[in-house]
């Protein structure tokens, strides 16, 4: 199992972490930590992941694949793209 941000194809990631945020009351909170991820630098689906992951909003999934894989390496490969490493959490 990981934890995912999930958008459909139609949604930028603004209006999918508003969505999913507003679902559980925490749509200010998460837009916040949106904005902020994005001034940092952060790539917008790295700044999804990671305001909503603060407002405990990710969705668990199941993932095909090794099952000797561990969850960290899962999750961390959900929001990595082709070479690129995601910063550090502070």
């Amino acid at each position: 199992m990981a934890l995912v941000a999930r958008r459909r194809m139609t949604q930028t990631w603004r209006e999918a972490t508003h969505e999913i945020a507003s679902a559980s009351g925490h749509a200010a909170r998460v837009e916040r930590a949106f904005d902020e991820a994005l001034a940092l630098g952060a790539p917008e689906h790295i700044a999804a992941y990671r305001a909503l992951e603060a407002a405990e909003c990710l969705v668990r999934v199941d993932l095909p694949g090794d099952p000797a894989r561990s969850l960290a390496e899962a999750e961390a490969a959900q929001i990595e793209t082709d070479g690129e490493t995601p910063p550090a959490k502070a």
